[in-house]
């Protein structure tokens, strides 16, 4: 029952890893893309959190000039876009877990301390989190940011609890084109127009309809005043008959639960209101939006004449917009030409086009399209009429068909990264497989007692080794996914190494029951003294095997330092291992100062022979040697190849001496201390080196099958 609660739970727990995953991943992505689907829009926010924070320097009145700023919230806004997808890409995906898990955990301990300052402060009206696309309260983006930080500490924790979709060796793949992918988008969407248009006006929208529409949804309220006090009357109930009240003024409230969008959209000739004239007009009306005549892009003024000399041509409507119409209509007037300028306010044309400058076509008040001036045609190379030319009809905006093309775009080529990897893995495996088939056959028909791996010559019954010690660290639950998670990356390679996992001892009955024991070795990380007894909170050699387990560790440098253990405890503790059919890891090695004074192998010596040269030749054939300088365990430190390589042929001469050359070349001797991905290849290279004891590295399924892949 107990093994079926551990089962569970840790069901529980990987499902529970999945659910937050995909809550937060999905938030991030989308967070992201919204962001980086319109950079400019994103920008604007950006510059409107310099004002609210005070950041002078970055303000509208900022000495390094309004283009830097406009450049720098740009940039700003890209890598804040391609920072939030990649790290939502990564936990839908199960890339890089642990990194993904701090760096969310890291950007939320930022931004959850700043939205609190927005709600509270309200010095900006709208984070901007989601772009246009959802608007949501400052106090609403400060709760969901608490409840992302939560899942943020939780994923810290067991965010491995569940494997990616893509394999370690080709994880940086869908990670860099994540990247990739969302720094085009925003790329696009700065060249031309926003791939995706969150905002009121859409092509194909009818401006003037939905004016009328918002209008109607307004309710005419006026206000009287009687004796100082100030009083709002629908018209239903205006004291017009009480002389004592004396009207002030008429004004359009928008009614409950509608939100006027295009309220906005006004257009002035001076002080005259000519939106309604404009949006009447039947005629094709050319539109030129200058939201900042200061920072307006003279390279396309050519592309502007051009256009103007066409609707000029053809009798066509043509004018420019910009909320300092005055100073636009002197800049085009310096130019040679001549068109009106209206007033619209910066922030409804922000709304209505990106870029400085941009271009619309309107026609009975319907906005046919909306382009930056790269995109109109070369319109001197026109001469038909506007309806005979693809310009002249509605371009309606589909957010559908957009949509399912830029999820094809990203998913695609995943989906194809995906098939390919397993596919390799699959066919790599198969050649694995036959290769060690042909070579067992080869073997065993030339009855050879020798084979090459790695590039040295060791004795058929001599094995390459991994080994991990978790020593004490994770939890049941913890324990029995890491023992799952290494078995499952061995599903995907034939290794040229026995991989062995030392758990601690409330471990090695329920991981020997969950896992299968003969792909991967199951050890102890130490036994007691004694065969059985009054020994409280000793496990003896007896208990260790009737666990399934088939290995144990004994004279470790933390068990020799800690709890004083010394050759003679160690040679009772070997002799009781190997009479209940278990295989000794023996572990030897000095500390520094024993180094410093070169004296370590005296004292590699000394412990081989204190504990160990008492056994018969065939029982030592049940040792391995795991050989840990102290001095590296746990501090960074390694020793070098050769140093490795010099100590191990030492040690191999040293049971030569006693037991014969047999003997010594039968016995696998092992590297401890700081081994990693990084340094295994090179230490497991040399000729004595016969794999690794490995520490810290062991505790992550993917670092330690990194060691795994070093033979």
């Amino acid at each position: 029952m107990k093994v079926d609660g551990g089962k569970r739970t840790m069901v529980l727990s990987g499902m529970l890893t999945v659910l937050l995953r995909m809550v937060a991943g999905a938030t991030f992505v989308f967070s992201g893309f919204v962001k980086g689907v319109d950079p400019q829009g994103t920008a604007m926010i950006i510059k409107e959190y310099f004002v609210g924070f005070g950041i002078d320097f970055l303000g509208p009145s900022s000495p390094l000039g309004s283009e830097f700023v406009s450049i720098f919230a740009v940039m700003a806004g890209i890598i804040l876009a391609i920072i939030e997808f990649v790290i939502g890409a990564n936990l839908l995906f199960g890339i890089y877990r642990r990194t993904t898990a701090i760096l969310l955990f890291l950007f939320m301990l930022v931004m959850t301390p700043v939205t609190l300052y927005l709600a509270v402060a309200d010095p900006v009206h709208d984070c901007g989190c989601f772009g246009e696309a959802v608007v949501i309260s400052n106090w609403a983006t400060f709760y969901k940011n608490l409840v992302l930080l939560a899942i943020s500490v939780l994923l810290l924790r067991i965010n491995k609890n569940h494997v990616g979709v893509y394999a370690r060796a080709v994880r940086w793949l869908p990670c860099l084109y994540s990247a990739a992918f969302m720094a085009i988008i925003a790329a696009v969407s700065i060249r031309h127009q926003p791939l995706l248009d969150f905002r009121p006006y859409k092509s194909g929208t009818d401006i003037r309809k939905a004016v009328q529409t918002e209008a109607d949804n307004a309710e005419i309220v006026f206000i009287y005043e009687k004796n100082g006090e100030k009083r709002e009357f629908p018209l239903s109930e205006a004291p017009v008959a009480d002389t004592a009240w004396h009207f002030v003024d008429r004004i359009e409230k928008t009614a409950p639960g509608k939100k006027n969008k295009y309220s906005d959209f006004i257009i002035r000739s001076g002080d005259e209101d000519i939106t309604e004239s404009i949006l009447a007009d039947t005629a094709y009306t050319f539109m030129v939006f200058v939201p900042s005549v200061s920072e307006y892009e003279d390279s396309w003024q050519d592309k502007i004449d051009e256009l103007y000399d066409y609707a000029y041509e053809h009798s066509y409507n043509f004018c420019a917009l910009s909320p300092d119409a005055a100073t636009m209509q002197r800049n085009i007037e310096a130019s040679g030409i001549s068109y009106p300028c209206y007033t619209m306010d910066e922030t409804a044309i922000k709304t209505i086009v990106r870029g400085n400058p941009a271009v619309a076509l309107i026609k009975d008040g319907v906005l046919y399209w909306k382009r930056a001036p790269r995109d109109v045609p070369d319109m001197a190379e026109i001469s038909v009429p506007l309806q005979q030319t693809s310009l002249g009809y509605v371009h309606q905006y589909n957010f559908k068909n957009r949509m399912i093309w830029i999820c094809l775009v990203y998913f695609v080529p995943l989906l194809l990264l995906f098939i390919a990897e397993k596919s390799v893995i699959g066919i790599m495996s198969g050649i694995r497989e036959k290769r060690e088939a042909a070579k067992a056959e080869k073997m065993l028909g030339k009855e050879k007692n020798k084979k090459r791996i790695n590039n040295k010559t060791k004795t058929e019954m001599r094995k390459n080794i991994v080994a991990g010690n978790w020593k004490m660290n994770k939890t049941l639950q913890e324990g029995v996914q890491l023992a799952k998670d290494v078995e499952k990356a061995l599903e995907s390679r034939t290794p040229n190494c026995d991989v062995i996992i030392a758990t601690p001892f409330i471990h090695l009955a329920t991981v020997a029951g969950t896992i299968n024991t003969e792909k991967v070795g199951l050890s102890a990380e130490n036994c007691a003294d004694k065969a059985s007894g009054a020994y409280t909170g000793e496990v003896s050699a007896a208990m260790v095997a009737s666990t399934g387990a088939k290995y144990v560790i004994l004279g470790h440098s933390e068990r020799r330092a800690y709890y004083g253990e010394t050759p003679e405890i160690l040679k009772e503790k070997v002799l009781l291992a190997l009479e209940n059919g278990l295989k000794v890891i023996f572990c030897i090695g000095e500390v520094l100062e024993e180094r410093e004074a070169g004296k370590e192998y005296e004292v590699v010596k000394s412990q081989i022979e204190g504990s160990l040269f008492n056994l018969t030749a065939e029982e030592f054939g049940k040792i391995i040697l795991a050989y840990e300088p102290v001095w590296a365990i746990g501090t960074g430190k390694t020793a070098t190849a050769q140093q490795a390589q010099e100590m191990h042929a030492f040690i191999r001469k040293t049971i030569a001496d006693k037991y014969g050359a047999e003997v010594a070349e039968n016995t696998s001797i092992l590297y401890g201390g700081s081994c990693k991905p990084s340094n295994a290849k090179e230490l497991f290279a040399n000729k004595d080196v016969d794999g690794g004891l490995i520490g810290g590295a062991s505790l992550d399924a993917e670092q330690f099958m990194g060691i795994v892949d070093a033979f």
